[in-house]
């Protein structure tokens, strides 16, 4: 008993430095020349930055810039930057109040330039305004390693981790100072809390996620719509209050910021179209504002979108549900022809899970079906460290790899697999 409890403690160990490892990894990645890639290129990140440094001053006077101009009450500056080059044409429309989002995101994103005393519309260097975003990344790593492990084991758990640390456009992405990395944690913590059966922690969580970005007001209700699914009524009709509670909130902090400005963002974010073709082009071109061939990325919401059709366990179900509420939330609100790729990263737990649940299931089967999609995306690796491998060579390496699949050598397949998936 005491050698079975012993080895026990000394799995659990190891578990743990394994986990807090890929952790420390995942934030050297990020934290890496994170003022370098993705490069700024008039972001929103700035923009965000000086909305949070005046939400410290006056709560319900924030200032910053607005895409919107036509008409705008709030307007209360505007000058451009050279004007007379198209191309590089920049315009600046400062308004007060900024509503164009709600302000706990902005608040976050502005906090560490506050207290290093940078004032609003000041330049901010890039390693500061992107602080928050690169602290938030931490608890996402944490989160979606916990939501792994809880649905689908240790195992996938940690496997789902290492992806989400190393995956290059993962990596890019949490670098960015964007309102759905701030809000990526806290929809996680949500769900880390539903799932301990903490209900009421779950719905302060879930209300506080609609003030970091609109879209975040659907994460109540998507828990509301899923408890009501599995009969648990009173613990539905408490969350559908917490969303409806958390949206008249809003309206009360917009009528009282500023009752013009705010119906006219109201009117203004309204027209936008459906999500339909910008579907398309985050399949079919990652980006951020350039290209971003990271063919791990596109096999992970390939991967992802397969997971939907597993439904007959109910940790499958739990999984899908906020896959696919998550999705419907960015089809009706990113608008036709909006290609802005962060509207996709709150789902970038979900893809890392996706990719941990194959590989374990490739590690368990050596097999040549689920082998292949890996070395097919996996290997766009090298367009993006800039290696131009001869085509000759990876002919060979292709015909070399996968011979022993076809022949079913499974001694040498059982190594090729995790030689091949772990590099």
């Amino acid at each position: 008993m005491k050698q079975f409890l012993g080895a026990f403690h000394l799995k659990t160990i190891i578990s743990l430095i394994t986990i807090w490892l890929l952790i420390i990894l995942g934030v050297y990645l990020r934290t890496n020349q994170a003022d370098v890639f993705p490069a700024d290129n008039n972001d929103d990140s700035l923009f965000y930055t000086w909305a949070g440094i005046t939400f410290w001053d006056n709560p319900f006077k924030l200032a910053s810039h607005s895409i919107f101009e036509a008409d705008n009450p709030a307007l209360i500056w505007r000058s451009q930057y050279k004007d007379f080059i198209p191309w590089e044409r920049f315009g600046l429309k400062i308004t007060q109040p900024w509503l164009d989002h709600p302000p706990l995101g902005t608040a976050i994103i502005g906090l560490p330039a506050k207290l290093l005393g940078y004032p609003a519309f000041a330049q901010i260097p890039t390693l500061i305004v992107r602080f928050s975003a690169l602290a938030a990344g931490i608890f996402t790593l944490l989160f979606t390693y916990i939501i792994g492990a809880r649905l689908f084991g240790a195992k996938i758990g940690r496997l789902s981790l290492l992806f989400l640390a190393t995956t290059p456009y993962f990596v890019a992405a949490h670098r960015q100072a964007f309102l759905e990395n701030i809000l990526t944690p806290l929809f996680l913590a949500s769900l880390i809390a539903l799932l301990n059966k903490k209900l009421i922690l779950a719905a302060i969580l879930a209300g506080l996620c609609g003030w970091v970005k609109a879209p975040g007001f659907s994460v109540p209700f998507m828990i509301a719509f899923w408890l009501w699914r599995q009969k648990q009524i009173k613990p539905a009709v408490k969350f559908f209050l917490t969303g409806t509670a958390s949206i008249l909130a809003y309206f009360g902090y917009g009528l009282l910021a500023g009752k013009d400005a705010f119906f006219y963002m109201l009117q203004q974010q309204g027209v936008r179209g459906a999500y339909v073709s910008s579907f398309f082009d985050t399949l079919t071109m990652p980006h951020f504002y350039g290209g971003f061939d990271d063919g791990l990325y596109i096999l992970s919401i390939i991967f992802s979108l397969l997971m939907l059709t597993k439904f007959k366990k109910n940790n499958f179900r739990f999984f899908n549900w906020f896959l696919s509420l998550w999705l419907i939330t960015i089809f009706l609100v990113a608008g036709r022809n909006n290609n802005s790729p962060w509207y996709w990263y709150p789902l970038i737990p979900f893809f890392s899970i996706s990719l941990g649940y194959y590989v374990n299931q490739a590690l368990n089967s050596n097999n040549l079906f689920l082998i292949l999609p890996f070395w097919l995306f996996g290997l766009t690796g090298f367009d993006l460290l800039k290696i131009d491998v001869p085509s000759a060579w990876l002919r060979l390496a292709t015909i070399v790899f996968f011979t022993p699949y076809v022949l079913n050598l499974k001694k040498i397949t059982y190594w090729l697999t995790r030689i091949f998936l772990l590099s």
